[in-house]
């Protein structure tokens, strides 16, 4: 078959609005961006870990690491409830309702932005969680991004619950890590003779949030219903919505843990240095679930739709597919990092890095895992089931936290990583049970001898 015969049965296969051909337009163009995403921020990566040395790297992505953490109580969960509502006002054809959950949502972060922001520069300034007079630095120019990574987020889950997944995750996945890129690299280029610090790349992270944000408000203008241009009177569900932001929140919440526990309590007990070659080594372990991060993105609408409508049949099909297309793409980044970890952060981050080889393989594995159990977390949120998932991840959250401690003292990044793994295996196999029990359907690749 030529070139142009599949071109044409590609666009036979994305045109028209069926589950299938929505999919795949989603799929691929969600595909696209996370590719393209996983490349800048490796490249960003590259980049700050030889221009900052695995030191100053490691103040940077300590700093980052405990911005994002605190950044927790602004977002409140709002932002996987609007995915969740905004597809279902969608279905049912509501547009006041919608319009009414946006304005509820933009306000509630609003003003939980404004808290965790007085929060946290009380934090800094009357504590010593930040360290060295670097750390605070770059911690104190940091703060500013709560406000925009919260509400960016609930813009882009009114984009995603649309189905506009690429216009959801444009700004943050593609525009801001761009942006910071360039800013860095025009520094290196027309600043030669001045040394880079942490500090200047977290205020270069600063100004790409903004102008990110300002793309992304432009992008959902341009991208809403027509029927929402009419201006319909907004209803509001405000009791239900905090009844359900609350699980959704910390979900959100113990999400962060999992994810930065391992880099905070790193940054506590070991040197920056440590810090900055585990945060290299996690970035590129990231690239084993690029596949289950951009399907997701696609997925959680789906999931809401069929559910509402109480087709199980076919989304055990859509959940069984999605899981398969995961880990294959899940299988050969874990083989090449488990073969040669240590050369490739050698080559790539530069020799300091090296030592990174055997948590680059542990993580590797633990995010294989990931993989293989599919999308069990968004399954459950996006069918309200919302407290089976805080269920889950708390544990894992504390089974995280405690192995953290343990391990991280005596056995630095590779202690880290094995608390990270075992955390990601207790998560999925409890939320698999859970989706199990729930919904009658098998989350995994290769639900063996499943009777859902």
């Amino acid at each position: 078959m030529n070139g142009a015969s599949w071109a044409q049965r590609i666009q036979r296969l994305t045109s028209g609005d069926g589950l299938r051909a929505q999919l795949l337009r989603g799929g691929i163009g969600s595909l696209s961006v996370k590719v393209a995403h996983a490349f800048i921020a490796f490249a960003l990566a590259v980049a700050l870990a030889r221009t900052l040395g695995p030191e100053g790297y490691g103040v940077y992505s300590f700093a980052l690491a405990i911005i994002m953490l605190t950044a927790i109580p602004a977002q409140v969960g709002v932002p996987q409830l609007v995915v969740r509502e905004t597809a279902k006002a969608q279905a049912n054809g509501n547009y006041g309702l919608m319009r009414g959950l946006w304005r509820w949502g933009n306000l509630a972060v609003a003003i939980f932005s404004a808290l965790a922001l007085t929060i946290v520069v009380g934090i800094v300034w009357f504590t010593d969680i930040g360290g060295d007079g670097q750390r605070v630095a770059t911690l104190t120019v940091g703060i500013a991004l709560i406000p925009f990574i919260a509400l960016a987020n609930v813009r882009g889950a009114c984009l995603r619950g649309l189905r506009k997944v690429v216009q959801g995750q444009l700004p943050e996945s593609i525009i801001r890590p761009a942006l910071l890129m360039l800013f860095v690299l025009v520094w290196a280029t027309w600043f030669v003779e001045d040394e880079l610090t942490s500090q200047i790349v977290m205020s270069f992270y600063v100004l790409a949030a903004v102008l990110a944000f300002i793309v992304g408000a432009w992008l959902l203008r341009r991208s809403q219903p027509a029927e929402l241009n009419e201006r319909p009177a907004p209803e509001y569900q405000s009791s239900a919505w905090r009844k359900a932001v609350i699980p959704l929140a910390m979900i959100t919440g113990l999400q962060l843990i999992n994810n930065y526990a391992d880099l905070i309590i790193l940054g506590i007990f070991r040197t920056d240095e440590e810090v900055g070659i585990y945060r290299a080594v996690f970035q590129v372990a990231l690239l084993v679930i690029f596949g289950l991060q951009a399907m997701n993105q696609v997925l959680q609408p789906h999931f809401a739709r069929l559910y509402e409508r109480g087709d199980m049949a076919k989304l055990q099909r859509l959940v069984t597919t999605s899981a398969r297309a995961i880990l294959a793409l899940a299988l050969a980044p874990v083989m090449i990092f488990m073969v040669f970890g240590s050369e490739l952060l050698e080559g790539v981050f530069g020799e300091g890095f090296r030592a990174g080889g055997l948590a680059l393989a542990i993580l590797a594995v633990g995010q294989l895992v990931n993989a293989a159990m599919g999308s069990v977390g968004v399954l459950l949120n996006m069918t309200g089931h919302e407290r089976d998932s805080m269920k889950g991840i708390s544990i894992a959250a504390s089974v995280n936290v405690a192995l953290n401690l343990v391990l991280v003292p005596p056995l630095g990044i590779e202690g880290a990583a094995v608390a990270t793994a075992v955390s990601l295996l207790v998560l999925n196999c409890v939320l698999y049970y859970l989706v199990k029990i729930r919904l009658g359907v098998s989350s995994s690749a290769f639900p063996i001898g499943w009777r859902g």
